[in-house]
């Protein structure tokens, strides 16, 4: 397992986390092009948003890796500990921020995080794991 493992789980996250915050708003709302428009108008600044608000997990996450990597434990389990931490980072992050939609917020990116934990797990085992 390699550092590389969680600089890709945290772009993917980033640019997945918006996306799957739009899909679960469109269901409350009624979409219209005008809405689609907007989100992508806004989707740069989401991804910015989230870099910034996601850096303290990500900087914790960073110094557990490398305390696993020290200690020799297993890539699978050492990358699902991980991404448990990362879903209560981001319940953290965006429990502090609050605000109407701090709780679609949190499940948009831990759904966001768990998909591509395991996407990066399944479809880069032999490179994360050397």
């Amino acid at each position: 397992m390699n550092l590389i493992f969680i600089i890709r789980h945290w772009a993917f996250t980033l640019l997945l986390g918006p996306f799957i915050f739009a899909i679960i708003n469109g269901l409350n709302t009624n979409w219209s092009s005008k809405n689609i428009l907007d989100f992508f108008q806004i989707y740069p600044l989401m991804i910015f948003m989230g870099l910034l608000f996601s850096l303290p997990t990500y900087i914790c996450i960073s110094i557990l890796f490398t305390v696993f990597k020290n200690k020799k434990i297993q890539p699978c389990c050492a990358k699902t500990i991980l991404m448990i931490l990362v879903v209560i980072g981001i319940f953290i992050t965006t429990g502090l921020i609050n605000g109407t939609v701090w709780f679609d917020l949190a499940i948009s990116y831990s759904i966001s995080s768990i998909a591509a934990g395991i996407f990066l797990m399944r479809y880069f085992k032999n490179e994360t794991e050397s």
